[in-house]
Parts: C-alpha cells; sequence; structure tokens
C-alpha cells in the first residue's frame, strides 16, 4: 500500500507529465505562443466541456457560421449581421485548412526522415511546412489528426476569430438565452 506522501508524489509527476506533453503537442501544433499568453490557472484547466454556453456559442459561430441558427433565426437576423458572420467562417475555415495541411506537411516529413535516406528526400523535406495550397481542400478529419476542439479555440484565438477574453467570458443578462 502507497503511503499519502507516494501518492501526492505520483500524482505531481503524473501533472508534470501531462503538461510536458501538451506543451510539446502545441509546439507540434503551432499554437504554443497562445497558449503561453494565458495564465497557468486558466489555460490548464481548459477543456471544452466545462466551457459556458456562450463561448460554446462563439466557438461553434465561427466553426460552422450560419448553421449554428435555425432557418427563422437567420430570416430575422439583419443583412449586415449575416455578412460579418460569414465573413469570419469563410476566414475560419481557411485558417483551418492551412493548419490542417502544415500539420499533414510535418507528419509526412516526420515520415519521410524515418523512411528514405538520400538527396531526393532531403529535397522534398527542405519545403517549409508552413507553405499551404489555397486552392486545395484538406479533407482529413481533426481525430484523424489528433486534433481536439480546445486546440481549435486555440489556434482561433491565435488568429483573431475569437476574442483574446474568450477564456473568461461570460454570459450576460440577454446571452444567458441562448440554446447550444
Amino acid at each position: 500500500m502507497l503511503s499519502q506522501e507516494q501518492l501526492k508524489q505520483l500524482k505531481e509527476n503524473e501533472s508534470k507529465d501531462l503538461l510536458s506533453k501538451r506543451l510539446q503537442r502545441y509546439h507540434y501544433y503551432g499554437i504554443l505562443d497562445e497558449y503561453q499568453l494565458h495564465p497557468p490557472t486558466i489555460i490548464n484547466n481548459f477543456e471544452y466541456t466545462k466551457l459556458n454556453s456562450y463561448q460554446h456559442f462563439l466557438f461553434k459561430r465561427v466553426l460552422h457560421g450560419l448553421n449554428v441558427y435555425d432557418k427563422a433565426e437567420v430570416e430575422k437576423l439583419h443583412w449586415d449581421k449575416k455578412r460579418r458572420i460569414s465573413k469570419v467562417w469563410r476566414r475560419g475555415q481557411r485558417e483551418i485548412n492551412a493548419w490542417k495541411q502544415m500539420i499533414c506537411s510535418k507528419k509526412i516529413n516526420n515520415y519521410f526522415k524515418r523512411t528514405f535516406k538520400g538527396k531526393s528526400v532531403e529535397f522534398l523535406i527542405s519545403i517549409p511546412v508552413d507553405e499551404y495550397l489555397e486552392d486545395y481542400n484538406n479533407t482529413m478529419s481533426f481525430k484523424d489528426l489528433g486534433i481536439v476542439y480546445e486546440d481549435v479555440i486555440l489556434l482561433f484565438m491565435s488568429k483573431g476569430l475569437l476574442p483574446a477574453n474568450y477564456l473568461t467570458l461570460s454570459p450576460n443578462d440577454n446571452q444567458k438565452k441562448l440554446k447550444v
């Protein structure tokens, strides 16, 4: 049987390992800068399932655009608000596509390094991973790439699609009536 001290030490080691893996993941995905901007008390406890309804709504609106609303609500929206929502949604889709292409490039470069040797492979690997094709739509799912919604939220925050104070937002009286 383990003592209380040993249990405490195991939990500390586990949390350190989790933090280390998270930092490596965020660095790999290119969103470490955004992660480091927020206080550890907020960002280390950040989970998609723990967001309030207003935060869910804002995220889903950037991710899905006007599809967040039902048809009756879309008809009631002002034409300018519809245009702004669509504009942010299109930009969000472009950012996600570029991000997915970057992640795929990193994964394939890693595979090439491990599998093949020679000058031709070095030439392929020398292409910067942040270059992407705007006319190519990456159809891989988030799950296939190992991306979770927390990562997408940090990406949107880093690109300015979600507010910088997104993690601390709370709904006001008008926003409490939102359905998610």
